[in-house]
Protein backbone atom coordinates (compact mmCIF):
# COMPACT_ATOMS: atom_id res chain seq x y z
CA UNK A 1 0.00 0.00 0.00
CA UNK A 2 1.28 3.57 -1.27
CA UNK A 3 0.46 6.81 0.08
CA UNK A 4 0.80 10.12 -1.79
CA UNK A 5 3.81 11.27 -2.41
CA UNK A 6 4.94 14.69 -3.04
CA UNK A 7 5.48 17.22 -6.01
CA UNK A 8 2.65 17.54 -8.64
CA UNK A 9 1.10 14.40 -8.15
CA UNK A 10 0.57 14.63 -4.59
CA UNK A 11 -0.64 18.03 -4.85
CA UNK A 12 -3.05 17.45 -7.58
CA UNK A 13 -4.64 14.23 -5.29
CA UNK A 14 -5.69 16.80 -2.46
CA UNK A 15 -8.53 18.11 -5.16
CA UNK A 16 -11.62 17.20 -6.90
CA UNK A 17 -11.87 17.31 -10.68
CA UNK A 18 -13.58 20.16 -10.71
CA UNK A 19 -10.90 22.39 -8.26
CA UNK A 20 -12.88 21.99 -5.44
CA UNK A 21 -10.68 20.76 -2.21
CA UNK A 22 -11.36 16.67 -1.49
CA UNK A 23 -13.25 17.00 2.07
CA UNK A 24 -11.21 16.21 5.07
CA UNK A 25 -12.30 15.33 8.82
CA UNK A 26 -12.80 13.39 11.90
CA UNK A 27 -15.77 11.01 12.66
CA UNK A 28 -16.68 9.61 15.93
CA UNK A 29 -19.34 8.79 18.65
CA UNK A 30 -19.25 11.46 20.50
CA UNK A 31 -17.37 13.54 18.94
CA UNK A 32 -18.03 17.27 20.70
CA UNK A 33 -15.03 16.54 22.79
CA UNK A 34 -12.65 16.78 19.61
CA UNK A 35 -9.58 18.72 19.51
CA UNK A 36 -8.82 17.58 15.47
CA UNK A 37 -10.60 20.15 13.77
CA UNK A 38 -7.99 23.35 15.52
CA UNK A 39 -5.14 21.04 15.15
CA UNK A 40 -5.34 19.92 11.42
CA UNK A 41 -6.76 23.54 10.52
CA UNK A 42 -3.40 24.79 11.28
CA UNK A 43 -1.54 22.02 9.45
CA UNK A 44 -3.78 23.11 6.32
CA UNK A 45 -3.39 27.05 6.63
CA UNK A 46 0.27 26.19 7.22
CA UNK A 47 0.53 25.27 3.64
CA UNK A 48 -1.98 27.69 2.21
CA UNK A 49 -3.77 24.96 1.81
CA UNK A 50 -8.31 25.61 1.22
CA UNK A 51 -9.06 22.64 2.82
CA UNK A 52 -11.89 23.18 6.11
CA UNK A 53 -11.33 19.98 8.20
CA UNK A 54 -14.78 19.11 9.65
CA UNK A 55 -15.99 16.82 12.28
CA UNK A 56 -18.89 14.32 11.87
CA UNK A 57 -20.89 12.24 14.68
CA UNK A 58 -21.54 8.92 12.90
CA UNK A 59 -23.21 6.16 14.95
CA UNK A 60 -21.77 3.02 14.91
CA UNK A 61 -24.71 1.79 13.11
CA UNK A 62 -24.59 4.59 10.25
CA UNK A 63 -20.85 4.22 9.93
CA UNK A 64 -20.97 2.16 6.55
CA UNK A 65 -23.66 4.33 4.92
CA UNK A 66 -21.38 7.16 5.49
CA UNK A 67 -18.36 5.79 4.50
CA UNK A 68 -20.42 5.14 0.96
CA UNK A 69 -21.09 8.43 1.42
CA UNK A 70 -18.20 9.70 2.22
CA UNK A 71 -16.23 7.89 -1.15
CA UNK A 72 -18.71 8.88 -3.63
CA UNK A 73 -18.21 12.46 -2.51
CA UNK A 74 -14.63 11.81 -3.64
CA UNK A 75 -13.24 12.64 0.79
CA UNK A 76 -9.69 12.88 1.14
CA UNK A 77 -9.33 11.41 4.26
CA UNK A 78 -10.93 11.03 7.38
CA UNK A 79 -9.38 10.70 11.41
CA UNK A 80 -10.94 8.18 13.38
CA UNK A 81 -11.74 7.53 16.86
CA UNK A 82 -13.76 6.00 19.01
CA UNK A 83 -15.74 3.73 19.09
CA UNK A 84 -15.10 3.12 15.02
CA UNK A 85 -11.11 2.05 14.93
CA UNK A 86 -11.73 -1.66 14.28
CA UNK A 87 -15.13 -1.22 12.39
CA UNK A 88 -12.89 0.86 9.65
CA UNK A 89 -9.91 -1.47 9.53
CA UNK A 90 -12.72 -4.28 8.99
CA UNK A 91 -13.90 -2.20 6.37
CA UNK A 92 -10.71 -0.94 4.16
CA UNK A 93 -9.73 -2.00 1.07
CA UNK A 94 -5.83 -1.64 1.86
CA UNK A 95 -3.86 -1.84 5.11
CA UNK A 96 -0.85 -0.33 6.24
CA UNK A 97 1.66 -2.43 7.79
CA UNK A 98 0.91 -1.05 11.33
CA UNK A 99 -2.69 -0.79 10.78
CA UNK A 100 -2.63 -4.62 9.84
CA UNK A 101 -0.43 -6.20 12.95
CA UNK A 102 -2.84 -3.74 15.27
CA UNK A 103 -6.24 -4.56 14.22
CA UNK A 104 -7.59 -0.84 13.79
CA UNK A 105 -6.24 2.04 12.46
CA UNK A 106 -7.20 5.91 13.16
CA UNK A 107 -6.64 7.07 9.71
CA UNK A 108 -8.14 6.73 6.56
CA UNK A 109 -6.93 7.87 3.02
CA UNK A 110 -9.54 7.58 -0.18
CA UNK A 111 -7.83 6.52 -3.28
CA UNK A 112 -9.72 4.53 -5.96
CA UNK A 113 -6.65 3.39 -7.94
CA UNK A 114 -5.84 1.32 -4.90
CA UNK A 115 -9.63 -0.02 -4.09
CA UNK A 116 -10.78 2.93 -2.00
CA UNK A 117 -10.48 3.69 1.81
CA UNK A 118 -7.08 2.38 2.77
CA UNK A 119 -6.67 2.44 6.58
CA UNK A 120 -3.44 3.55 8.84
CA UNK A 121 -2.42 3.86 12.55
CA UNK A 122 -0.77 6.82 13.48
CA UNK A 123 -1.53 6.46 17.13
CA UNK A 124 1.48 4.09 17.00
CA UNK A 125 3.88 6.59 15.53
CA UNK A 126 2.58 9.41 17.69
CA UNK A 127 2.93 7.73 21.06
CA UNK A 128 6.19 6.53 20.66
CA UNK A 129 7.02 10.34 19.44
CA UNK A 130 5.00 11.25 22.44
CA UNK A 131 7.24 9.04 24.96
CA UNK A 132 10.30 10.10 23.67
CA UNK A 133 9.71 13.95 24.06
CA UNK A 134 9.80 12.71 27.75
CA UNK A 135 12.87 11.26 27.60
CA UNK A 136 11.60 7.66 28.10
CA UNK A 137 12.63 4.32 25.80
CA UNK A 138 10.32 1.67 26.32
CA UNK A 139 13.56 -0.88 25.44
CA UNK A 140 14.24 -3.82 27.94
CA UNK A 141 11.33 -1.92 30.37
CA UNK A 142 8.76 -3.71 32.12
CA UNK A 143 5.16 -1.67 31.33
CA UNK A 144 1.73 -1.68 32.08
CA UNK A 145 -1.06 -1.17 29.93
CA UNK A 146 -4.89 -0.47 30.79
CA UNK A 147 -7.22 -1.61 28.38
CA UNK A 148 -8.23 -3.46 25.00
CA UNK A 149 -9.55 -1.46 22.54
CA UNK A 150 -8.07 0.23 19.55
CA UNK A 151 -6.28 2.47 20.85
CA UNK A 152 -4.64 -0.31 24.23
CA UNK A 153 -3.72 -2.31 20.54
CA UNK A 154 -1.83 0.21 18.85
CA UNK A 155 0.16 1.62 22.23
CA UNK A 156 0.87 -2.65 22.75
CA UNK A 157 2.04 -2.80 19.73
CA UNK A 158 4.65 0.30 19.74
CA UNK A 159 6.20 -0.93 23.01
CA UNK A 160 6.38 -4.85 21.91
CA UNK A 161 7.89 -2.78 18.53
CA UNK A 162 10.46 -1.05 21.29
CA UNK A 163 11.22 -3.75 22.49
CA UNK A 164 9.47 -3.81 25.96
CA UNK A 165 10.62 -6.58 28.07
CA UNK A 166 6.97 -6.83 29.39
CA UNK A 167 3.67 -5.82 29.18
CA UNK A 168 0.99 -6.33 31.17
CA UNK A 169 -2.33 -5.77 29.59
CA UNK A 170 -5.16 -4.81 32.37
CA UNK A 171 -8.72 -5.04 31.17
CA UNK A 172 -12.23 -5.02 33.00
CA UNK A 173 -13.61 -7.49 30.56
CA UNK A 174 -10.31 -10.09 30.68
CA UNK A 175 -11.52 -11.89 27.87
CA UNK A 176 -10.86 -9.04 25.73
CA UNK A 177 -7.49 -8.56 27.04
CA UNK A 178 -6.55 -12.17 26.64
CA UNK A 179 -7.92 -12.00 22.62
CA UNK A 180 -5.41 -9.10 22.74
CA UNK A 181 -2.32 -10.66 24.15
CA UNK A 182 -3.03 -13.83 21.81
CA UNK A 183 -3.07 -11.84 18.74
CA UNK A 184 0.23 -9.47 19.47
CA UNK A 185 1.98 -11.42 21.67
CA UNK A 186 3.67 -14.13 18.75
CA UNK A 187 4.42 -11.04 16.81
CA UNK A 188 6.98 -9.95 19.09
CA UNK A 189 8.74 -13.29 21.07
CA UNK A 190 11.32 -11.03 22.27
CA UNK A 191 8.48 -9.35 24.69
CA UNK A 192 6.89 -11.38 27.68
CA UNK A 193 2.75 -9.84 26.90
CA UNK A 194 0.02 -10.97 29.13
CA UNK A 195 -3.45 -10.37 30.40
CA UNK A 196 -5.29 -9.94 33.51
CA UNK A 197 -7.86 -8.75 35.14
CA UNK A 198 -8.11 -5.46 36.38
CA UNK A 199 -8.49 -6.72 40.14
CA UNK A 200 -4.65 -6.04 41.90
CA UNK A 201 -5.42 -9.05 44.08
CA UNK A 202 -5.34 -10.81 40.85
CA UNK A 203 -2.03 -9.78 39.56
CA UNK A 204 0.58 -12.35 40.17
CA UNK A 205 3.43 -9.31 38.66
CA UNK A 206 3.15 -6.98 41.06
CA UNK A 207 6.59 -7.64 42.93
CA UNK A 208 8.56 -6.04 40.78
CA UNK A 209 8.22 -1.94 39.32
CA UNK A 210 7.07 -0.74 36.07
CA UNK A 211 8.54 2.07 34.70
CA UNK A 212 5.47 2.82 32.29
CA UNK A 213 1.70 2.95 32.94
CA UNK A 214 -0.34 4.03 29.93
CA UNK A 215 -4.15 4.13 30.64
CA UNK A 216 -5.63 3.42 27.14
CA UNK A 217 -9.54 3.38 28.31
CA UNK A 218 -11.98 6.22 27.54
CA UNK A 219 -12.53 6.90 31.23
CA UNK A 220 -11.43 10.35 31.28
CA UNK A 221 -13.70 11.01 27.86
CA UNK A 222 -16.86 9.13 29.18
CA UNK A 223 -16.55 9.68 33.15
CA UNK A 224 -14.41 12.16 33.77
CA UNK A 225 -15.96 12.75 37.54
CA UNK A 226 -15.76 9.23 38.33
CA UNK A 227 -12.82 7.84 40.56
CA UNK A 228 -9.89 5.57 38.62
CA UNK A 229 -10.64 1.78 39.75
CA UNK A 230 -7.13 1.13 40.67
CA UNK A 231 -4.37 2.37 42.82
CA UNK A 232 -1.51 4.08 41.25
CA UNK A 233 0.39 2.28 44.12
CA UNK A 234 -0.84 -1.40 42.54
CA UNK A 235 -0.31 0.11 38.90
CA UNK A 236 3.85 1.12 39.60
CA UNK A 237 4.48 -2.47 41.29
CA UNK A 238 6.18 -2.47 44.92
CA UNK A 239 9.26 -0.98 45.38
CA UNK A 240 8.13 1.74 42.53
CA UNK A 241 10.19 4.75 42.85
CA UNK A 242 8.71 8.28 41.43
CA UNK A 243 10.31 8.24 37.93
CA UNK A 244 7.67 5.62 36.97
CA UNK A 245 5.56 7.18 34.05
CA UNK A 246 2.13 7.99 34.26
CA UNK A 247 0.39 8.73 30.76
CA UNK A 248 -3.30 8.82 29.63
CA UNK A 249 -3.89 8.94 26.16
CA UNK A 250 -6.54 11.44 27.27
CA UNK A 251 -5.87 14.51 27.41
CA UNK A 252 -6.69 17.17 30.48
CA UNK A 253 -7.53 16.38 33.59
CA UNK A 254 -8.38 12.99 34.07
CA UNK A 255 -9.59 10.38 36.69
CA UNK A 256 -6.26 8.33 36.13
CA UNK A 257 -3.41 11.23 36.17
CA UNK A 258 -5.25 12.85 39.48
CA UNK A 259 -5.12 9.11 41.06
CA UNK A 260 -1.40 8.97 40.06
CA UNK A 261 -0.89 12.85 40.85
CA UNK A 262 -1.69 12.41 44.62
CA UNK A 263 1.27 9.99 44.84
CA UNK A 264 3.78 12.77 43.20
CA UNK A 265 4.06 10.91 39.83
CA UNK A 266 5.70 11.78 36.43
CA UNK A 267 2.07 12.38 34.76
CA UNK A 268 1.62 13.01 31.24
CA UNK A 269 -1.82 13.41 28.98
CA UNK A 270 -2.45 12.25 25.83
CA UNK A 271 -2.10 16.02 24.18
CA UNK A 272 1.42 15.46 22.72
CA UNK A 273 0.55 12.16 21.16
CA UNK A 274 -2.88 13.62 19.79
CA UNK A 275 -1.14 16.22 17.78
CA UNK A 276 1.95 13.66 16.56
CA UNK A 277 -0.74 11.30 15.43
CA UNK A 278 -2.30 14.21 13.29
CA UNK A 279 0.69 15.06 11.93
CA UNK A 280 1.55 11.30 10.87
CA UNK A 281 -2.29 11.78 9.51
CA UNK A 282 -1.58 15.32 7.85
CA UNK A 283 1.63 13.97 5.85
CA UNK A 284 -0.12 10.58 4.66
CA UNK A 285 -2.79 12.18 3.37
CA UNK A 286 -0.92 15.09 1.44
CA UNK A 287 2.60 13.98 1.54
CA UNK A 288 4.04 17.85 2.67
CA UNK A 289 5.58 18.04 6.01
CA UNK A 290 2.88 18.65 9.12
CA UNK A 291 4.07 21.86 10.59
CA UNK A 292 4.32 20.74 14.40
CA UNK A 293 4.66 24.30 16.46
CA UNK A 294 1.44 25.43 14.58
CA UNK A 295 -0.25 22.54 15.21
CA UNK A 296 0.27 22.24 18.53
CA UNK A 297 -0.18 26.04 19.13
CA UNK A 298 -3.59 25.22 17.71
CA UNK A 299 -4.04 22.32 20.12
CA UNK A 300 -3.11 24.18 23.27
CA UNK A 301 -5.21 27.19 22.50
CA UNK A 302 -8.42 25.17 21.70
CA UNK A 303 -7.46 23.25 25.63
CA UNK A 304 -7.51 26.49 26.61
CA UNK A 305 -11.00 28.03 25.39
CA UNK A 306 -12.69 25.00 26.51
CA UNK A 307 -11.19 25.52 29.65
CA UNK A 308 -12.56 28.99 29.93
CA UNK A 309 -16.21 27.81 28.86
CA UNK A 310 -16.18 25.24 31.57
CA UNK A 311 -14.90 27.68 34.09
CA UNK A 312 -17.77 30.40 32.82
Amino acid sequence: MTSPGNGEAGAARLYRADGSPRPVGVIGFPIKHTLSPGIQGAAFAGHNLPHQYQKWEVAPADLPAFLEKAAREDFLGLNVTLPHKRAVWEAAAARSEEAEAVGAANTLLLDNEQGGWLAHNTDVGGFLTALEEQGYNPAKQRTMVIGAGGAARAVVFALAAAEASEIAVVNRTWEKATELVSQLGPLFPQTHMYSTPIDPSAWPFNRNPRTLVVNATSQGLLAPDEEFPVDPDHMAGRDADRRTIFFDLTYGDTPFLRAAGAKAAHLVDGLSMLVYQAALAFEWWTGLPAPHSAMMAAAKAALAERSQEHSG
